[in-house]
């Protein structure tokens, strides 16, 4: 293809950085998760405000991924996976609220973080990739 070109070094390791702090912000939430459960009267707040900086970072590296990587090896797919997790953030939260409200469902978002670690994952995963041929 040739309007499809490699990644330089430089940017393909901004990204593999980008991606391993929303891993390892998206494990940090759980710690605050967990910390808010185990009665620690700080960690709602942090919970909160890491939420809302999570959703912030992933969909503001989302949308730069789109424009900057659209002519590079897997740059679309990583934009894609970076606004889906901004998504799931989203309804992460919104589920987060309602429970913290008294709705009964941290059934859901349990899972819902589950699935976050494993979406952050494939973000890195693919910024991994980013300029690799198929």
């Amino acid at each position: 293809m040739a309007d499809v070109i490699d990644a330089a070094p430089a940017p393909r390791a901004g990204w593999r950085m980008a991606t391993g702090l929303l891993v390892l912000a998206v494990f940090v939430e759980a710690v605050f998760a967990g910390a808010m459960l185990s009665g620690v009267e700080w960690a709602r707040r942090a919970h909160m405000a890491s939420a809302g900086a999570l959703i912030a970072f992933a969909l503001a590296s989302g949308l730069v991924a789109l424009l900057a990587l659209r002519r590079v090896i897997n740059g679309r797919k990583l934009a894609l996976i970076l606004l889906a997790l901004a998504v799931v953030l989203v309804a992460q939260a919104v589920v987060g609220v309602l429970s913290a409200k008294g709705a009964n469902l941290l059934w859901l978002h349990v899972p819902l973080g589950v699935a976050l670690v494993g979406l952050a994952g494939q973000a890195a995963a693919t910024a991994r990739g980013l300029g690799a041929h198929a």
